[in-house]
């Protein structure tokens, strides 16, 4: 008898832990965050990057930003020479930072760019989908110097973005109540091309 119970509860709850742990995750989907339309061009000098996040807002985002904390987008841009019968070579890596903050006083939202340590004039906004978009693009971000990159071989480039994650004052923690969709970090995207 006892050895027929625990052969019962076996067939039970073996096959529904597999099935659960098996199955994907319903919260996986076309929301969540991700990089799109990236487009690899070029000037005379040097070598541009273009490119939009999409569905990296949420509501709760929304809210602490009107709330006064500062939210910060890192977009991690990585070049590699493609070599077949060796490691690839690394030729460049920039870091690119789009900072909002909401001022409560003037109510338009402060929008900052920092590219290698050189900071940018913040463009201020009187409606959040305009500081959204420009919070989620990157419009000619300078890579690398073409002197750099030799003619006809190929190369591609790696690019992530993600949410910095700030720590929040105490008295904002007990009142906002943040979701894990309130942090995110995209896959890696790759774009190949030829110079």
């Amino acid at each position: 008898m006892n050895y027929t119970i625990k052969y019962t509860i076996f067939l039970i709850v073996i096959p529904a832990f597999l099935i659960y742990f098996s199955c994907p995750a319903g919260s996986e989907s076309s929301d969540q965050p991700g990089i799109a339309d990236l487009i690899v061009t070029n000037t005379e000098k040097e070598v541009l990057i273009y490119l939009s996040l999409e569905n990296c807002f949420t509501r709760d985002m929304e809210e602490a930003i009107f709330a006064g904390i500062t939210t910060t987008f890192v977009f991690t841009v990585e070049l590699y020479r493609n070599r077949s019968l060796w490691f690839d070579k690394k030729e460049a890596v920039v870091e690119a930072r789009h900072s909002i903050k909401y001022d409560s006083v003037r109510r338009i939202m402060n929008v900052a760019y920092s590219y290698k340590g050189l900071h940018r004039e913040p463009e201020q906004f009187s409606e959040i989908s305009r500081a959204r978009r420009a919070m989620e693009e990157l419009n000619g971000l300078p890579l690398i110097s073409l002197e750099k990159l030799e003619r006809g071989k190929p190369y591609y480039l790696r690019v992530r973005a993600k949410l910095e994650r700030v720590p929040l004052p105490l008295d904002v923690k007990g009142t906002l109540t943040f979701t894990p969709q309130w942090y995110f970090e995209t896959d890696w995207v790759r774009q190949d091309f030829v110079y």
